[in-house]
């Protein structure tokens, strides 16, 4: 049995993500720490405004929720909730009272997914212990949104997620495993970026529930990759977003796929694959 500590943000993904975690057999959620500027986390349908119709950013991130809806709701209503929500604010879990607290746990491993930067004390707390999901391939692609911005690049090969340790850099963490998202033909960028997180949620529960098994990988490449901040996720990229997808961006990349993915390898455990 896995004695964890999650620590993860409250949209409909994030939610699926810790009730699944929290209902394995194998593991025990002592807690998760919830960031959230609103306490009612609203998991509901979002009807788009009559007046928004026309602004096809506003809609982008309406369908984002929606879609999140379709793909986790049945799991958020029909499975108990064994994860021991604690909703904090944005950044709160390096504040000093919460990181004695997460100490005073003494949790196996703590596992997060889209939560604020983790600050030095928690980390040299958990050394090689704190396991982060990023969403999107490194050393291809840095920072915040970059499965999106592959996408805008046509980059599709660079679509997927990456486990990997903490350490006090942005995405700089010894890698333990990767995995390219499964993409097909007429999917929309939602369709996409949702069934890898379900992948990605399933691949991430078994990891720590096998962590002993895990074997340290060597770097596979010395490529300089790009790197993103959240201000570069600008409406104008979202409109090229759903123009390359009008544009066949699908069809064009799966023609090509099996020449692209074997350019760019990836770090994989065994167990894993």
């Amino acid at each position: 049995m896995k004695n964890i500590v999650i620590i993860t943000s409250n949209q409909i993904r994030h939610t699926y993500f810790r009730l699944m975690f929290a209902n394995n057999n194998n593991i025990n959620v002592f807690r998760t720490y919830v960031e959230s500027d609103d306490t009612s986390l609203d998991l509901s349908i979002k009807q788009p405004e009559l007046q928004n119709l026309n602004d096809e950013v506003q809609l982008h991130f309406d369908a984002r929720h929606n879609t999140e809806y379709d793909f986790f709701s049945d799991v958020i209503e029909l499975v108990e909730d064994r994860s021991s929500p604690k909703i904090i604010g944005k950044g709160d879990i390096n504040d000093d009272l919460i990181v004695d607290e997460v100490i005073k746990l003494e949790p196996d491993l703590i596992v997060t997914y889209g939560c604020s930067l983790i600050k030095p004390r928690l980390i040299n707390a958990f050394k090689n212990r704190i396991i982060n999901v990023h969403l999107g391939l490194s050393p291809y692609y840095f920072g915040a949104g970059t499965n999106f911005h592959c996408l805008v690049n046509n980059e599709f090969q660079f679509e997927g997620y990456t486990f990997m340790y903490i350490d006090h850099g942005v995405d700089t963490g010894e890698i333990i495993h990767q995995s390219r998202a499964t993409i097909l033909p007429f999917d929309n960028p939602h369709q996409i970026g949702n069934r890898l997180i379900k992948q990605m949620t399933h691949d991430f529960v078994k990891l720590i529930v096998n962590f002993h098994m895990v074997e340290p990988m060597e770097a596979v490449t010395d490529f300089v990759g790009k790197t993103y901040k959240n201000v570069d996720a600008t409406p104008d990229l979202t409109l090229d977003l759903y123009r390359n997808f009008r544009n066949n961006a699908v069809i064009e990349f799966l023609k090509e796929k099996d020449s692209l993915v074997k350019r760019f390898p990836l770090i994989e455990q065994p167990f894993l694959m």
